[in-house]
């Protein structure tokens, strides 16, 4: 668990260094989901960089148990609608 209060780098990559974004419009489609979840979840995003193939979000979360759900269900959407896209 990631107790509330304290900052938590999260961080991934692709496997075998694969991109995980193929265009700007997969970085836009992962931002927009990104802040409609934060609405669902007591979390701040302090700060994030987005790679072809990887990514790195510095985030806060306000409530204990909350930064696992957050990531989970965000990065869920986003290989559902990559793979989408890709196949």
């Amino acid at each position: 668990m990631h107790p509330a209060g304290h900052n938590y780098h999260v961080y991934n990559r692709g496997c075998n260094r694969e991109r995980i974004f193929a265009n700007d419009g997969n970085h836009v489609f992962l931002l927009r989901r990104a802040k409609s979840f934060l609405a669902d979840y007591p979390l701040s995003v302090i700060a994030y960089c987005l790679m072809p193939n990887h990514y790195h979000f510095l985030l806060r979360p306000e409530a204990d148990g909350t930064l696992s759900r957050f990531i989970q269900r965000l990065f869920n959407s986003h290989t559902q609608a990559f793979t989408r896209q890709q196949d």
